[in-house]
């Protein structure tokens, strides 16, 4: 194949945030229809797209060059001066050789972060010096230090600055750096770098800032630009680029350009030619648990499970035996017994520590390792969960352990986590918020300054659907498609969105994903610092999983913490010791809420549309549950799947079965296929397959492709005909699994999901007050869902009273079988502090008599006015005996006397009435109506 004789070796993405307006794959894509050899991605201080662009590229047949266009501080990287000129940094390229210079580009990014930020992510030349090796360097654009002293005329200096920079890199590993961008500063710099080059022995190269593929996009670019600095388009003083070309030219376009420095193109090929970097995405590199002395690994995990069998089951039948055995043989051949070990450690730390643990949630409630370990606590045998599911032996990828904890001590579990493997290797994962189709138009909208209310209604015709485009809205709604034709600035404002589209508009840290190594994280992925100083990974969660590193989703779950606080009360009012795992699974109090529908409040089911569904279904088993979290979804209710499955619950449809060995796999669902499982067993039973073969089949009806359906549909067949069954009873069974298979859901997470919202509902129906605290106490900051969750105490005859400073603490408590007392902590401007003063004072000297004695004994810093005004309106001082009115006319003078009162009594003064409550003097106000 032809190769255009040029290479792009400085390119912004759409990573370089807010002002690359390349995405990876169309990006790629175009260097493979412009033949170019390869192409490097240089975003501004971070690698986040790296591993992106790597695979992209490989996939167009161009070589991925990995680099960075770092910010280099003037002097030291912990120096936070800003010097002359205005900078605090001087930019600089850097390009990955090999693997020695990809990760000590990773270390450079990191260290920027973590030890020079200080607006943005600097390092310096120290540093640089220390991970040099494996890197080229190129002197970048206008802002780096060289082309800045070109400008200044500087020469000496240059030859200096050159010098420096040659002998930390490698005399053939420094280059200076030419674009021409029809800016006459650029033509200035690069004819003083020429000439120096040429007397220094410089070697020249030529690059074009990448910033946008097109140069029709340099348009939607100032926008982008705009949208990054908060200002618009008419600002005359706003930050852009100086022209329209900074976009991915032709090598025909540049060597016009540099047609006078030809070497300065020959050198891009040179340096491509250079950069070899090959990474090795089979590698893994898992945390090695460490075990105790005498043991391996593969036998410690083989004992603990052999105790937990023990303890989970009274009879350890040869169907058990026989699928532990198998799941730890497939667990040992990929290496995997540290990640069970690990996960198993700090699950037991969570339980030790009384911190709510859930049942389980994804494919792994599917393996009884993880049930005997106790990571899970579902049976997979007894629900016809797979393991294969979870973990394929025939197609090997790092197994995906989801968990989650009470949702306020979650933290505490990752500290014991980031404390027991070190903090340099465990770190929480990146990750992006995208410009979706209506938060595009929105930004674009204010940059261009069209009303708010036009682009409120011009994107509130764009559909509910997080996946779709402008394009596709375009499509499918005419009213949208009209104002598009017949307005130019509907036009230009969706335009100018349609390229901005997609890109990546942000980084924050992932609410869940933990990534822990074997070794330090920055030997093999950058680390990246937010605003509040979190610590997370330079890598999103698929690339992490890329290259081999285990990552964890640490989730924190409210309704565990309803759970467990339920619980705590209950034991602590009837003196029980009641657990979860001591909850009937067949209560007739429990399926008669659930029938009723009574499941405000109860996991997963307290929606209108959930509640209207258990109306009609009915559940009277638990496997009912677990049926419908996995049916209450777009694709089955679209098809009329759940409808047909509620005919047959109800007997009001027959139930038949194409073969009889169907039944057993599809009578709990009435002869529908509910769960991927499912699709799993009957390919497995019918046709012979593994399950880990059925598991791939499944893959493969989810994804659809023609070629790959016509070959599984050819094996099904001739697999089940090889079991003697009916050619044509097969084809109908085929026909019948790829029907039902793209609404399959994952049993194993319905299964564990459907444990929670039974746990929830057992509480609500056998005990409600104590429920209905914790439900309250839970949602605190929630006024809507006090306000549903108060109404619904209502219904089941539960009085929730007011708040009232005698009585309340921060949580929501029990006064009786039939009453709850309002907690402080839900009445707004109410912070803890101020609750812990009232509570102390409370238990000091006993009941507040009065608002003055209120004010008296409680810390006047933290029961400030503003937190007073709120107790007095919201009722927490009625059995004072005055009004409201009446205490919010004398809160003043009674703040006033109490500081009166705390000063003398602070300087040891005899009060003549220390001992008397003066009580409160009110005027006679009527009440607030």
């Amino acid at each position: 194949m032809y190769h255009s004789d040029f290479v792009h070796l400085h390119v912004h993405t759409q990573y370089s945030l807010l002002d690359g307006a390349c995405l990876i794959k169309k990006l790629t894509e175009a260097a493979h229809r412009m033949k170019m050899p390869a192409l490097a991605i240089t975003d501004h201080g971070n690698m986040f797209g790296a591993i992106e662009f790597y695979q992209s590229c490989m996939k167009n047949g161009v070589k991925p060059i990995v680099g960075c266009e770092v910010y280099i501080a003037p002097k030291s990287r912990f120096d936070k001066n800003v010097y002359a000129g205005g900078g605090t940094s001087n930019h600089l390229i850097l390009l990955a050789r090999d693997e020695v210079g990809y990760k000590n580009l990773t270390k450079l990014v990191s260290l920027g972060y973590l030890e020079g930020f200080y607006y943005k992510p600097r390092i310096d030349k120290e540093v640089l010096q220390q991970h040099s090796e494996g890197l080229i360097a190129l002197s970048s654009c206008l802002k780096g230090e060289l082309s800045n002293l070109a400008l200044e005329n500087k020469e000496d200096r240059i030859k200096q600055v050159a010098k420096e920079y040659q002998e930390i890199m490698g005399e053939d590993n420094f280059y200076f750096e030419l674009q021409d961008n029809s800016i006459p500063e650029q033509k200035k710099a690069s004819n003083v770098l020429i000439k120096l080059g040429k007397e220094l022995g410089i070697p020249l190269v030529a690059t074009n800032d990448v910033h946008y593929i097109t140069k029709d996009s340099a348009k939607a670019h100032e926008a982008l630009l705009c949208i990054q600095t908060q200002t618009t388009l008419e600002d005359p003083k706003r930050m852009k680029l100086q022209t329209d070309q900074f976009y991915l030219k032709s090598a025909d376009e540049m060597k016009a350009l540099f047609k006078d420095v030809p070497e300065a193109i020959q050198n891009t090929i040179r340096i491509a030619e250079r950069c070899n970097l090959e990474l090795d995405f089979s590698k893994t590199y898992l945390p090695h648990y460490v075990v105790p002395k005498g043991i391996t690994r593969k036998q410690y995990l083989k004992d603990l499970c052999e105790q937990g069998l023990k303890e989970r089951y009274s009879t350890i039948t040869p169907e058990i035996r026989e699928r532990l055995d198998h799941e730890l043989a497939v667990i040992n051949k990929a290496r995997y017994n540290s990640y069970f070990l690990i996960t198993k450690d700090f699950v037991d730390y969570a339980k030790d520590k009384g911190i709510a643990v859930g049942p389980g949630r994804g494919s792994a409630a599917g393996s009884i390792v993880s049930y005997t370990l106790g990571i899970t606590d579902i049976d997979p045998l007894k629900y016809n969960l797979l393991f294969e599911r979870f973990l394929n032996e025939e197609r090997v990828t790092m197994p995906d352990i989801d968990i989650d904890f009470c949702y306020e001590r979650r933290g505490e579990v990752i500290d014991y986590v980031v404390q027991k493997y070190g903090q340099e290797n465990v770190a929480q994962i990146i990750t992006f918020g995208t410009m979706a189709a209506r938060g595009v138009l929105r930004d674009v909208g204010r940059v261009m300054n069209v009303p708010y209310a036009d682009v409120d209604k011009i994107a509130k015709m764009i559909p509910m659907d997080l996946n779709i485009t402008l394009e596709q809205a375009l499509e499918q709604e005419p009213e949208l498609r009209s104002l598009y034709t017949n307005n130019p600035t509907v036009k230009e404002l969706i335009d100018t969105s349609r390229h901005l589209e997609g890109l990546t508009r942000h980084a924050s840290t992932h609410a869940a994903g933990v990534v822990i190594s074997e070794d330090p994280l920055t030997n093999h992925v950058p680390l990246f610092k937010t605003g509040d100083s979190q610590v997370s990974t330079g890598y999103a969660m698929s690339s992490l999983e890329k290259i081999g590193l285990l990552k964890m989703d640490f989730l924190g779950l409210k309704t565990l913490t309803v759970i467990e606080e339920a619980l705590n009360r209950v034991n602590r009012i009837n003196s029980l010791n009641l657990k979860v795992e001591d909850f009937s699974i067949d209560d007739v109090k429990t399926f008669k809420l659930l029938g009723k529908a009574q499941t405000i409040g109860i996991f997963q089911l307290e929606s209108q549309g959930m509640r209207n569904l258990l109306r009609k279904l009915k559940p009277e088993k638990f496997e009912d549950i677990i049926a419908l979290l996995a049916l209450y979804r777009p694709g089955p209710i679209g098809s009329g799947m759940l409808d047909d499955f509620m005919k047959r619950k109800h007997r009001e449809v027959k139930v038949r079965y194409d073969h009889p060995l169907l039944e057993n796999i599809l009578k709990e669902t009435y002869g529908i296929i509910v769960y991927q499982e499912q699709v799993m067993m009957i390919v497995s039973s019918l046709a012979g397959f593994s399950l880990s073969q059925a598991d791939l089949l499944r893959r493969a009806i989810g994804k659809k492709t023609p070629e790959i359906m016509e070959q599984q549909r050819k094996a099904f067949i001739d697999g089940s005909v090889k079991n003697k069954i009916d050619k044509g009873i097969a084809e109908k069974i085929f026909t019948f699994i790829e029907h039902f298979a793209g609404y399959g859901f994952n049993k194993s997470h319905s299964t564990a999901y459907a444990m929670i919202s039974y746990r929830t509902a057992f509480l609500k129906a056998n005990y409600p007050v104590e429920f209905t605290a914790a439900l309250l106490t839970s949602e605190k900051d929630n006024t809507d869902k006090i306000v549903q969750y108060i109404d619904e105490a209502a219904r089941m005859n539960i009085k929730v009273l007011p708040p009232d400073v005698n009585e309340s603490f921060a949580d929501f408590t029990i006064v009786d079988k039939r009453s709850i007392r309002f907690g402080l902590g839900a009445v707004k401007n109410v912070g803890r502090t101020a609750i812990e003063s009232i509570v102390k004072a409370r238990e000091k000297g006993g009941t507040f008599k009065s608002l003055s004695d209120f004010c008296e004994r409680t810390d006047s810093r933290l029961c400030n006015k503003k937190v007073l005004e709120s107790l007095i309106k919201c009722g927490a001082f009625d059995s004072l005996g005055l009004k409201r009115s009446q205490m919010m006319a004398i809160l003043n003078k009674a703040m006033e006397k109490a500081n009166v009162r705390q000063k003398e009594k602070s300087l040891g003064q005899m009060l003549l009435f220390d001992e008397v409550d003066l009580g409160d003097e009110a005027p006679d106000i009527k009440e607030w109506p």
